[in-house]
């Protein structure tokens, strides 16, 4: 390995690969034909240095070395090893650093001093991955933004957002809140209402029902009642409160009842229309 660069070491060891491999490594890229004809037109040098013609062997030792690299070296050119791949070659190669080393850290911690930068190479065991273990690496997913011109524009509609909310909530706090005022109307008092005296008849009838306009009429004042009564005085809001839904109940009910049937020895009475009659009177 000593005096050996990268790439003659990796030339090496591809060479210590089975023929099946290095065929199929370097026919990735290049055809059949290419490689006779890059053969044709080469040489080789022996241990002694002698040249000799160059076989297809010896091209495609030359053209899978090529194709042979480690895991960052792959990931750099935007590749991944598949999965459930291993490396075909490990050996060490030579790997670039400033650190100091270990001894001369401790010499200059002896001394007091902080380390000098100590630029050199170092051994590294390292696993080569040919070109048909890699593929292409999944593109990451596409950013919010697709430049720094988009991202400032955004930033400047957040700001003009952020300076409306302010002057809408500066607006509003300054706006004097609406004065709420109560009136107050004298209504009548609730006037006692006797009931209609009852007619007797040959035969038993129902005890007559007052008339719907009187009925409406005492609904309305005790509406009118209720409403007058002071709302701290809860105990006479409920009697007049009581007192109006009595009335009203009794104009629902008024409606609601069937017409009278006239007995043998009377006129017959005529059913009123109470609808009719009330909202001439809203009219």
């Amino acid at each position: 390995m000593k005096g050996m660069t990268n790439n003659q070491i990796i030339m090496n060891e591809a060479a210590k690969l089975d023929p099946a491999t290095l065929h199929a490594i370097a026919t990735a890229h290049h055809t059949p034909e290419q490689i006779a004809a890059m053969a044709a037109n080469a040489v080789t040098t022996d241990e002694n240095g002698d040249e000799q013609p160059a076989t297809i062997a010896d091209v495609e030792i030359i053209l899978a070395a090529a194709e042979l690299h480690t895991f960052d070296y792959w990931k750099k050119e935007g590749k991944s090893v598949k999965k459930g791949e291993t490396h075909l070659i490990e050996c060490y190669l030579w790997k670039y650093t400033t650190r100091p080393s270990k001894a001369q850290r401790e010499a200059a911690e002896a001394e007091g001093k902080e380390a000098a930068p100590a630029p050199h190479f170092y051994p590294t065991k390292s696993h080569l991955f040919s070109c048909l273990q890699v593929h292409d690496a999944k593109q990451a997913p596409a950013g919010r933004f697709g430049s720094v011109a988009a991202i400032m524009e955004y930033n400047k509609k957040l700001a003009a957002e952020r300076k409306a909310a302010k002057a809408a909530a500066e607006q509003a706090a300054s706006t004097p809140a609406p004065i709420i005022t109560e009136e107050h109307h004298e209504l009548p008092e609730l006037v006692h209402v006797d009931p209609l005296p009852t007619k007797k008849a040959s035969k038993p009838a129902a005890t007559k029902k007052p008339a719907p306009d009187v009925l409406r009429k005492a609904e309305r004042e005790a509406k009118a009642a209720f409403l007058a009564v002071p709302e701290t005085d809860r105990k006479g809001q409920a009697a007049a409160l009581d007192a109006w839904r009595k009335t009203r109940k009794a104009v629902e009910d008024a409606k609601q009842a069937p017409a009278a049937v006239a007995a043998p020895d009377e006129a017959p009475v005529k059913q009123l229309d109470f609808e009719s009659i009330a909202a001439g009177l809203l009219a």
